[in-house]
């Protein structure tokens, strides 16, 4: 029986990030790759992280180091179109900005004022506020303030784009702009943008639009905006998680809308509302909202959803009664009829690594991955923390928000080989924290001439 193979040779814990960036440069000969100093605790912003990459021959090379990232997403690093060069995020002064690598030169040759998310083949980078997104919860980045914490939805922050090679940069969306679109921005609190993602031909971006609530929940909004700035579209509102586009018109993703409680949360009787009396009668309205009689069918259940790229659509099942859980999906660059995923731990703590061919409607499982029973380090969490929303804080546990935002917290992140031949994905269940490899060439050659 096939198994996963290590890429990350040699001492130490190494890890990419997420699952919606290709690994592989162009030749995919190299493979980026972070170093980790410390996976027990929560990245310290006076410690940097090693940034490099592996070679054919399972060689590691460490260019430099980086100050920006996390272990969910790593620092964005990812190859600049066909060229040896990467681009990754690091602190640059008192700010968020990144540098370019040349693996020829073996060096940094750039340094650049704005972070990156995603770039294009063309070298046009679109960033995040990685300082609002560490505040609010989200994915960003330890040892800068937010400087807008004050501001519910901001004019000057957003969606940045830069030129990487001419230096024209621009706020491509605003916060305020977002959460002014088809809402009003005064129902939600801290508004903030996260989870870029370029469509196939790179003509538009994807991203999640969050706001806290007055009962003290989040609801998510996925929208698109084209890579000029225009064509704002909000596609669906509720319960949303992670997504990747089919193709370049429909986005999969996994959630729930339409449900009982954003319905409410939608009513003029909750707009009405004190919060205080919202926040103690939530536990109360979902159980009388989601309780099922004998035999009644779920309200508003989770599933994979499939939704065109327009205003409000109408979404259609991905995978329905086939992926019944959330997952980190990506589909194949080289044949996006394949999709590779990963499920979130069970209750033994193991994660399943599998793929789905969407036009036979077939899953594949490859392995199970356990995670490991080690604890994050909390003497170190109070102060590496710091900066996080105090909503937040009180929301989850110390030792909660110290594990997800620590090494130990390791979801696969399954990607793609560009070519399709393999996948690679991080894991922990041999004790490291390692990027390992999965060939699916074969099960993929296996069903090419089959009829769909």
């Amino acid at each position: 029986m096939q198994r996963e193979f290590i890429l990350s040779a040699g001492e130490g814990h190494f890890f990419f990030g997420f699952h919606d960036l290709v690994a592989w440069n162009a030749a995919g000969d190299k493979l980026l790759a972070l170093q980790a100093p410390d996976i027990t605790a929560p990245p310290d912003p006076q410690v940097a992280c090693g940034i490099g990459y592996f070679d054919a021959s399972k060689q590691f090379h460490r260019l430099g180091s980086t100050y920006a990232y996390n272990y969910p997403q790593g620092a964005r690093q990812q190859w600049i179109g066909s060229t040896d060069t990467f681009i990754v995020n690091d602190r640059v002064g008192n700010k968020w900005g990144a540098r370019i690598y040349d693996t020829g030169a073996g060096r940094c040759v750039s340094t650049l004022p704005l972070p990156a998310h995603v770039i294009t083949d063309e070298g046009i980078a679109f960033g995040l506020d990685y300082a609002r997104l560490f505040r609010v919860g989200g994915y960003g980045y330890t040892g800068l303030p937010d400087k807008q914490a004050h501001i519910h939805a901001p004019v000057d922050s957003g969606i940045t784009k830069h030129n990487i090679y001419t230096g024209e940069q621009s706020l491509l969306l605003s916060v305020a702009a977002v959460a002014n679109y088809r809402m009003n921005p005064s129902l939600g609190q801290h508004h903030y943008i996260t989870h870029l993602v370029l469509n196939p031909s790179q003509t538009r971006v994807a991203f999640l639009h969050r706001y806290k609530l007055k009962d003290g929940g989040e609801t998510t909004r996925l929208m698109t905006v084209g890579t000029d700035g225009s064509g704002l579209r909000c596609l669906s509102t509720g319960f949303l998680s992670h997504f990747d586009w089919k193709d370049d018109n429909h986005i999969a993703i996994w959630g729930r809308t339409g449900s009982g409680i954003e319905k409410l949360r939608g009513s003029l009787l909750y707009k009405m509302m004190p919060a205080g009396l919202i926040a103690n009668g939530k536990k109360v309205l979902k159980k009388l909202l989601y309780t099922r009689g004998k035999g009644a069918k779920a309200v508003a259940p989770f599933n994979w959803l499939l939704l065109e790229d327009t205003d409000d659509a109408m979404p259609a099942m991905l995978a329905k009664d086939i992926i019944t859980e959330d997952g980190h999906p990506m589909f194949c660059p080289a044949d996006r009829d394949w999709m590779i995923c990963d499920t979130y731990p069970d209750q033994q703590g193991i994660r399943t690594l599998f793929l789905f061919r969407y036009s036979t409607q077939q899953k594949t499982t490859l392995g199970t991955y356990r995670m490991i029973d080690t604890k994050p380090d909390l003497q170190l969490a109070d102060r590496l923390l710091q900066g996080v929303d105090e909503g937040v804080l009180k929301a989850f546990s110390l030792e909660q928000l110290a594990f997800t935002r620590s090494g130990l917290h390791c979801d696969l992140h399954p990607r793609w080989k560009r070519d399709g031949s393999i996948v690679a994905f991080d894991s922990i269940h041999e004790g490291s924290r390692l990027i390992y490899g999965y060939d699916v060439s074969s099960i993929i050659h296996a069903h090419k001439n089959m009829p769909v």
